[in-house]
């Protein structure tokens, strides 16, 4: 042996080398073995030191400060003893890495404790000790004395050492602090109730309705539609949508922990996977996961033709990330958002025209009323820029949407503000001049592109999932048979009895209410209080043609109107000035927040709504959609402040020749009604 060689004078050298713990005793122990005495007095880690353990057994460690490379994956644990292994000098160590559980690692593969990253934190960590403060969010920020257990991508695992002596996994870099005296050491996060602050949303913890008011929130959500469109052409969007670190095709974080109801199986694959993350149009309503065997899609269609599009999401709406909250001015990237279990997802209709946000949208929603007492934050279930806005859940896929309906279909009630803005797009983009380098002969042909936008009731963050397009030919004939259509729906299909008791699943339209007209009616008996998906046309400024002029007149006007001229839109200011005399009586004073706790939503009695297939948050459920003995009630009376419009005058001089432009506008002895026609 080389210790008989050396003599007392190495062994001492070894000694003096290696510190306390070593000694001749320990190292002749490996007489006879594979291992030389004198390696064990130089490699030799002493009882109880702290160790880092490569749990990848590659031994790749950083050049600059000789610890294993920040990648590595790591266990900390405690020497607890040695022995020899097969093969030349090899040694292998007992580490206890928790109560009851030690693991046999070789030295090559272990390290005295040595963690940079913490030291530049001030963070007092080596072979000696490895304690730190760990800091928990849902308990108010408290501080709680913890020992390193595991580190792997850049996050740890700690086991406090007080309380429940719980594990807690996922602990980033920033929430480890030095251990100092505000430090909790006789409890852990579980043995103490939750901070009632944190039990709130995110945002109504960062005040979002006093730093980023909601009017601000509508404001910016709407000059980021206009100003950004999701081109129909761009690839899908694709995941992956769960994992830690993980991030989809555009870079958005995935969600770290969803529940499970939001996981994507087998079964979820076989449905959607043909439709995820695409929009296709249609001329029928028979379309979707409900009828898979239906491949009629269609990118060209007629102004008279029907038109319904579906669209779904890649996954389920609360696993894609929204994207970054911050309140303005705050400094950082912010903190990504979804659709929680608690909140009321909004899904948008976004329709634009040759790359243009179609100009009949609500720029100006109405807030939700009482929504600081129902939510706890101010909210709005109307996005802007949207024709159309559905309230949904984290559970949300996809859905048929109608933007035309066709001559048999009465189930409209759920599309009927995405109709009003398609009749809008087709009557005002006849009236438009044709743009430089478009032939000035044939039927015009406009590019209709949807966007399916998601949100919250928040409005923090918009984004825009998935697009698609069709193209619109405007004819004659097809703007003819699009008048004929809106006034057959507001006239007979709009309230018939299919409408109000439809088979198809529903969808939960977000629409201003028959006490919100009524409200606005009495204070504005000359606005009609139109909807959001609802405009007046502007007044015409140049001869039109006769088909178009039918089309520009709307539902509310006879044949042959066109030129009507409209005054500036009224407020509640200027209405009650020109009534009174006086101006407007300032707004009442803001409420003031309830215990600061959110209440759940309320309820609807009697009333279900189907998503997708899956039911709304809140709501009652009902099998089959309704029936004849148990129909879903429907928005039976919020419609009739729009509806409401003078009777039709007799068209029995009016010919379907005459309406489509052939032989110009009708005469106005044509439109007086006879009194035959008034009998009849």
């Amino acid at each position: 042996p080389e210790c008989i060689l050396h003599g007392p004078l190495w062994a001492a050298r070894g000694v003096a080398a290696m510190g306390a713990g070593a000694s001749i005793t320990e190292a002749m122990e490996f007489v006879g073995s594979g291992v030389s005495p004198a390696h064990v007095l130089t490699a030799k880690l002493q009882y109880d030191t702290f160790v880092s353990i490569d749990e990848e057994r590659v031994g790749r460690k950083d050049r600059m400060t000789k610890a294993f490379a920040q990648d590595v994956t790591l266990k900390f644990g405690r020497v607890c003893g040695m022995c020899a292994a097969i093969g030349h000098n090899a040694i292998e160590y007992t580490i206890q890495v928790e109560d009851g559980n030690s693991e046999v690692v070789r030295r090559r593969f272990l390290q005295p404790l040595n963690l940079p990253e913490l030291t530049k934190r001030g963070i007092n960590v080596g072979p000696k000790y490895r304690e730190v403060a760990v800091e928990v969010e849902w308990q108010g920020g408290a501080k709680f004395l913890a020992e390193l257990l595991r580190r792997e991508k850049g996050m740890y695992e700690v086991k406090f050492k007080g309380g429940k002596r719980e594990v807690l996994s996922g602990v980033p870099l920033v929430h480890l602090h030095p251990v100092d005296e505000d430090t909790r050491v006789d409890s852990s996060p579980e043995t103490l109730a939750p901070d009632p602050l944190w039990l709130l949303d995110r945002k109504i913890q960062g005040d979002i309705d006093v730093k980023w008011p909601i009017r601000r929130r509508i404001q910016e959500g709407l000059e980021l539609l206009r100003s950004q469109m999701r081109p129909p052409g761009a690839p899908p969007l694709r995941g992956p949508f769960v994992g830690q670190r993980a991030f989809d095709s555009e870079g958005f974080p995935a969600h770290p922990s969803p529940m499970q109801e939001l996981m994507v199986d087998g079964a979820f694959v076989d449905t959607w996977g043909k439709y995820a993350g695409k929009i296709k149009f249609s001329t029928t309503y028979k379309i979707g996961p409900a009828y898979p065997r239906n491949d009629a899609w269609v990118d060209v269609v007629d102004a008279g033709e029907p038109l319904y599009f579906h669209a779904a999401l890649p996954v389920y709406s609360g696993l894609i990330c929204l994207g970054m909250y911050k309140n303005p001015g705050e400094a950082g990237q912010g903190d990504p958002e979804w659709i929680r279990t608690s909140d009321v997802a909004l899904v948008g209709i976004a329709i634009y025209v040759n790359g243009e946000l179609c100009s009949s949208t609500s720029s100006d929603p109405p807030l939700e009323k009482n929504g600081l007492q129902h939510y706890g934050h101010e909210s709005c279930h109307f996005m802007p820029g949207c024709a159309s806005t559905y309230m949904a859940d984290c559970t949300w896929v996809g859905g048929v949407f109608c933007l035309a309906p066709n001559d048999a279909d009465m189930e409209l009630r759920d599309d009927i503000y995405s109709i009003m803005a398609y009749h809008q797009i087709l009557r005002e983009w006849s009236r438009r001049p044709r743009e430089a380098g478009v032939p000035a002969f044939g039927p015009r042909e406009i590019d209709l592109q949807v966007n399916l936008v998601l949100s919250t009731s928040y409005l923090a963050n918009l984004r825009q999932v998935c697009a698609g397009s069709v193209k619109v030919t405007l004819s004659e004939k097809g703007l003819a048979m699009a008048y004929d259509r809106i006034r057959d729906i507001q006239d007979r299909r709009v309230n018939s009895p299919a409408a109000m008791m439809p088979k198809r699943p529903r969808k939960a339209l977000s629409e201003v209410t028959y006490e919100d007209g009524v409200e606005q009616r009495l204070i504005d008996p000359i606005s009609d209080a139109r909807t959001p998906g609802w405009a007046a046309p502007p007044a015409a400024e140049h001869t039109l043609a006769p088909a178009a002029a039918v089309v520009a007149a709307g539902p509310g006007a006879g044949v042959g109107a066109g030129k009507g001229e409209h005054g500036p839109p009224r407020t509640m200011r200027t209405s009650l000035e020109e009534k009174y005399g006086v101006s407007a009586p300032p707004p009442p004073p803001p409420q003031k927040a309830g215990s600061g706790k959110a209440a759940p939503p309320t309820t609807m009695p009697g009333k279900a709504f189907f998503i997708g297939g899956t039911a709304t948050l809140g709501c009652k459920v009902k099998s089959g959609g309704g029936s004849a003995t148990a129909p879903i009630v429907g928005p039976d009376a919020m419609y009739r402040h729009i509806l409401e419009r003078p009777p039709p005058v007799s068209r029995k001089s009016v010919t379907p020749v005459s309406k489509a432009g052939a032989v110009g506008p009708p005469t106005p002895q044509a439109q007086a009604p006879s009194a035959a026609d008034e009998t009849h």
